[in-house]
């Protein structure tokens, strides 16, 4: 073997391919593989420099100010959809309803059965700041007890925004009534037409206030007057349940809706299974 060189063993005897022509055919090969790495090297250096560039731009002074105020105002578009929304999802609690004593039919009263059902609640509203009102007592013949609320709901911008008046859902609380009595043998709780303590904005409810609930029945039936006042809804509403002595029960009132009425303590009153032999407690 002469000088260096590759050998290719075949049938007819090794045969010699000298350095110089292997140069030759793997040359174009190499100066295209420094090809590819050059060009990948050209783009990475225009990447870095386009995104220094960029940088360099976006912290100029005058930039970096547009940015942040524009952060600042994004985040109070956010602060106020979150508010909007919470405004449109909460509730307000309006009154409480203890029940105070129960007698069902066929208990022992005094050595007698009792005849009927016999319910003693404590009816307490609530006022804007959620602070008691004077407590109302009613005795109903009944353990499934019913209260009726004239309800107004105002549009959903109005509750979103926050309006101060029309900000929320209104209730006025009209009568306390058992299941087997008709509505209007109830209990009034509060003067038909005029502003529930529970919802003046202000001490002396001024006209618009007083409008609301003196007109409620002409925005019920007339819907282009409703609208013109941003009511979305004025309608009678009653929920009800039965109660067991002891227990305490929550009315609210939806910002965007009506009424829920919900327990909050369970009782300990007799269940009508041992009505016939548990003695009435004095």
């Amino acid at each position: 073997m002469v000088g260096t060189g590759l050998i290719l063993p075949v049938r007819e005897g090794p045969i010699i391919v000298r350095s110089e022509r292997l140069s030759r055919l793997i040359g174009p090969l190499a100066q295209g593989w420094t090809i590819v790495r050059f060009t990948q090297w050209l783009v990475g250096a225009l990447v870095l420099f386009g995104s220094g560039v960029a940088t360099v731009f976006l912290l100029s002074p005058g930039e970096a100010d547009r940015l942040r105020k524009d952060n600042e105002a994004q985040a109070r578009r956010i602060f106020e959809l979150h508010r909007s929304i919470e405004r449109l999802t909460g509730e307000t609690r309006v009154a409480e309803v203890h029940v105070v004593d129960q007698v069902l039919a066929g208990q022992l009263v005094e050595g007698r059965p009792a005849p009927s059902d016999l319910t003693t609640i404590e009816f307490i509203e609530l006022d804007r700041e959620g602070h008691p009102l004077p407590s109302k007592r009613f005795q109903i013949a009944d353990t499934v007890i019913f209260f009726d609320a004239l309800v107004i709901k105002f549009t959903h911008e109005l509750v979103a925004e926050g309006d101060e008046l029309r900000g929320r859902s209104l209730a006025l609380f009209r009568r306390i009534y058992g299941e087997h009595q008709q509505p209007a043998e109830g209990f009034l709780v509060d003067p038909a037409g005029d502003v529930p303590n529970v919802f003046r904005v202000h001490p002396d409810p001024g006209e618009e206030e007083r409008a609301l609930w003196a007109k409620f029945w002409d925005y019920a039936a007339d819907p282009a007057l409703a609208a013109r006042k941003g009511v979305r809804v004025a309608q009678g509403e009653a929920v009800y349940m039965p109660m067991r002595k002891g227990e305490v029960w929550s009315l609210t009132l939806q910002n965007d809706g009506g009424l829920n009425l919900t327990r909050r303590r369970a009782g300990l009153g007799p269940s009508r299974a041992s009505a016939a032999t548990a003695p009435a407690r004095p």
